[in-house]
């Protein structure tokens, strides 16, 4: 199979970037290593600058269901973002796997092939 351009990686970052480079014209190929998604999540959520671009693009409802808040984390200790001045709340409880399965049917609507079981 021909590609203008390969990403490595179904993740989250990997499908967003395969999505808009298609919009942009570019014959793009997912690949990934796993044979599967493996339906674990190392984020349980994102921030509000995230979901913006997410609904730019008409994907944020594709995410069934969210809840808003204000809780942030680094390095696993929670702090609280509604004490700043602007509103930094983002997106909780959506796990990593639901995001990926939203972008993953958005790609391959695009025309985005995704290969599984591939090691780059």
């Amino acid at each position: 199979m021909k590609s203008g351009v390969i990403i490595v990686g179904a993740g989250p970052v990997g499908l967003m970037l395969a999505g808009e480079l298609r919009l942009g014209g570019a014959e793009v190929t997912v690949y990934d290593r796993l044979t599967a998604p493996t339906g674990e999540s190392r984020a349980l959520g994102f921030n509000r600058r995230a979901a913006e671009s997410l609904d730019q693009r008409g994907l944020l409802s594709r995410l069934g269901e969210i809840r808003w808040g204000p809780m942030g984390h680094f390095g696993g200790v929670r702090f609280d973002l509604g004490m700043l001045d602007e509103d930094h709340s983002g997106v909780l409880g959506l796990s990593q796997a639901r995001t990926e399965a939203a972008l993953e049917g958005w790609v391959t609507g695009l025309g985005v092939p995704v290969r599984r079981g591939y090691a780059v």
